[in-house]
């Protein structure tokens, strides 16, 4: 049986419970390809930041699903995303990461195309007769790209819900987290790490967005040390703080945290505590401080943690690439932004105190579902007294599963073709 039959034959529904899901969504390489056609294929993908291509002719290489594309900014100033491969011989048009050019040239017999996609020249065209016409042989167009507030999204399908449905109540999270910028836009100016870690892509945001829990845990010197520093006291419980949000966003909310005014702000500090104020107001200002930034995944692959977004991409079954981009502060005060720098290497680089730690835990649980006991993994802390929210989603206490169980509702749902 192929792998398409075999996984036309699960019923994803039977793998998932309202309070537990089975090990098999983890490891099963025919439910993987399915995730490939059903979601990656058809949602919209999260694939870059108009501030990676800040100049016309700029581009960086990227994935929808296994689909390899260019975001480019074409001569017009315009972004497009075109599916990167050759209409000659299907070879990749681009080969690296980034880079820049006037016009885009294959690398296997030279055709070369114009940053709109338009065939300009297939070479020693005078063997070719008129079945080769240059408006027929375009690099094609990934059909659906929209943006919100820079963030540059793509579908591979050229039907469905529009990107504004999609992103739902997570836009306003999105706007928590990029107003922090005095004017309103955030740069992806800083540079990339690189992280592979060999486990299953639904770990990546299962473990992101429910850090109180296994932070207690796995994180515990990191997590004393930060909350001496800010003053939280997570003694005292904190109520209505993880949340589903309908489409498959998942967030941790801040905002009702408590922390202690820093004994000393710095000149830096003082200074953007003022242009927060004057840009938004003192009260919308109050909820972007640096410690109220929220932790939001955007289904399927889009996550924002404490300073950078992440990227994630899936290679196999229990095998995914994350990209972390720190998110620079577009006018703030240069202190701030290296402020945020610092956070990131000290928590999130290689020897930080936090990733190292969730890529571990990660691959040590694509090794435990492994076994062949009772399969069925809990998610059903706090499910008592799950809040139901108007839009759809749910609302749970500071370490409840609320935001998981919805996660694998709206899975489930896309999975079988809703």
């Amino acid at each position: 049986m192929s792998k398409d039959a075999a996984a036309a034959r699960i019923e994803v529904n039977d793998l998932i419970q309202a309070d537990r899901v089975h090990g098999r969504l983890y490891r099963d390489p025919a439910l993987f390809q399915r995730e490939m056609a059903e979601i990656f294929d058809k949602v919209w993908v999260y694939l870059a930041h108009d501030s990676e291509v800040p100049n016309n002719g700029d581009y960086v290489r990227r994935q929808i699903g296994f689909q390899p594309v260019i975001v480019i900014r074409g001569g017009d100033g315009a972004i497009r995303v075109l599916f990167n491969r050759c209409r000659h011989r299907g070879n990749l048009v681009c080969n690296h990461e980034r880079g820049h050019g006037a016009t885009l040239r294959c690398p296997y017999h030279g055709w070369t195309y114009a940053t709109n996609g338009d065939l300009l020249a297939p070479t020693f065209d005078e063997a070719y007769d008129c079945s080769l016409r240059k408006q027929d042989f375009a690099l094609d167009a990934v059909p659906r790209v929209q943006m919100y507030r820079g963030l540059i999204f793509a579908s591979a399908s050229p039907d469905g819900i529009s990107l504004g449905e999609h992103i739902g109540a997570a836009k306003e999270f999105l706007d928590l987290i990029i107003d922090r910028s005095p004017v309103g836009q955030i740069e992806l100016s800083a540079g990339v790490q690189k992280m592979r870690y060999l486990a299953n892509w639904k770990m990546l945001p299962e473990n992101s967005v429910e850090g109180s829990y296994h932070g207690q845990f796995i994180h515990k010197f990191a997590f004393d040390m930060f909350d001496r520093l800010s003053g939280r006291d997570r003694t005292v419980p904190e109520e209505q703080w993880v949340r589903y949000l309908e489409g498959g966003h998942m967030v941790q909310d801040f905002r009702s945290v408590q922390f202690r005014p820093p004994q000393r702000q710095s000149a830096a500090q003082k200074v953007y505590a003022d242009m927060l104020v004057k840009a938004y107001g003192a009260e919308y200002a109050q909820s972007l401080s640096f410690d109220r930034a929220p932790i939001l995944f955007v289904f399927p692959n889009f996550l924002f943690v404490q300073t950078h977004i992440r990227r994630l991409q899936p290679i196999s079954v229990d095998e995914t690439q994350v990209y972390y981009q720190p998110a620079m502060l577009k006018g703030a005060p240069s202190e701030i932004n290296e402020q945020v720098l610092r956070f990131h290497e000290t928590s999130f680089g290689p020897a930080g105190f936090l990733s190292p730690d969730d890529i571990e835990i990660m691959e040590r649980n694509q090794v435990g579902i492994q076994a062949k006991a009772n399969e069925w993994l809990f998610i059903g802390r706090g499910i008592h007294r799950e809040a139901p929210l108007a839009d759809g989603g749910t609302l749970g206490h500071d370490m409840d599963e609320n935001q998981l169980r919805g996660l694998w509702r709206h899975y489930a749902r896309v999975m079988n073709g809703a």
